[in-house]
């Protein structure tokens, strides 16, 4: 859509609501969560709440700037933000002064916040992947020459994503670009081998760290290891919601019971606290952003608008 038209009519309000329905029960759930631990580790209550706000005050300006460049101009520069996320991933892997935090070296502190290059990489490999099928999605598709080619560069970003270890972000760039290759068309001989391909690969992956097994073990019975403590207690918390929650803040699992409780686990703080409610709330909000999304993407003006939205 032309950049000429009046800001309100490039916007999809649902969607915009929507995502700042989920950014406002986000923040109050990251509050209330994580409210004790920061008062136990660092003596600062609000701690992980002012972090939030101005995470989200940084994108929100990040947002703003996007929402008024055209994204032809945006997929120009695209190769500035791979160089940049490759090159942070490169240091991530190779330099010995940054400290490895729970045995991963996927952060990089930047003006007091700890930043992932791997998000940028991810938004990056986006941009690469919709500029290069707009041009050549018959190819891309069609030919083993062009889907090999095409695939190099996400390849060995994801490498590099394996090696700080952070194997579910390199699945979950594998996974976004393996949307767009079929959205594009992907012929059917390519979309079985790779399946195949990439199931036994990431089989592979994980059995040759012990504790991926000994999630993936946790995962299919919890009861049997030490390594599903964490899922079973964040079993309980949801179990304890019932159908309208314990209300806001009068989470017990908070209270050091269940570890990552503001992170990984904090759907399990907001199913405790909002209930089986609160629970269907979040899902609704996602499927209706999936929804706005599909919209966006099938009603795009060209090509790569089509691209960008789908990934």
């Amino acid at each position: 859509m032309s950049n000429t038209r009046p800001l309100s009519l490039r916007i999809d309000l649902v969607a915009l609501s929507v995502m700042a329905l989920l950014i406002g029960i986000g923040i109050v759930m990251i509050y209330s969560s994580s409210i004790e631990v920061a008062r136990h580790r660092y003596n600062a209550p609000q701690l992980f709440l002012v972090k939030q706000v101005v995470r989200f005050l940084l994108a929100f300006a990040l947002f703003y700037v996007f929402l008024n460049m055209d994204y032809h101009t945006l997929s120009d520069h695209y190769k500035w933000l791979l160089i940049a996320s490759v090159a942070m991933l490169l240091i991530l892997v190779m330099s010995n002064s940054i400290s490895a935090i729970k045995g991963s070296r996927r952060w990089i502190s930047l003006f007091g916040l700890n930043l992932q290059p791997s998000d940028l990489a991810r938004v990056s490999l986006i941009l690469y992947a919709a500029r290069m099928l707009a041009k050549n999605d018959t190819l891309i598709t069609t030919t083993w020459e062009g889907l090999l080619t095409f695939l190099a560069l996400p390849g060995f970003v994801c490498v590099l994503i394996v090696l700080q270890p952070n194997f579910s972000t390199a699945l979950l760039v594998t996974l976004i670009i393996a949307i767009m290759l079929f959205t594009a068309g992907l012929h059917w001989r390519f979309v079985g081998l790779f399946t195949v391909g990439g199931a036994v690969l990431a089989a592979v992956v994980a059995v040759k760290a012990s504790y991926r097994m000994a999630r993936l073990k946790a995962f299919l019975d919890p009861e049997s290891s030490a390594a599903g403590y964490q899922a079973l207690q964040s079993l309980i918390g949801l179990g304890s919601g019932g159908l309208t929650g314990v209300g806001i803040g009068g989470s017990a699992q908070k209270f050091f019971f269940l570890p990552e409780s503001y992170t990984d686990f904090v759907f399990s703080i907001l199913g405790e606290e909002l209930g089986f409610v609160g629970v269907v709330l979040v899902f609704a909000l996602f499927a209706i952003l999936l929804w706005r999304g599909y919209r966006i993407a099938l009603n795009a003006p060209d090509k790569l608008g089509f691209y960008l939205a789908v990934g």
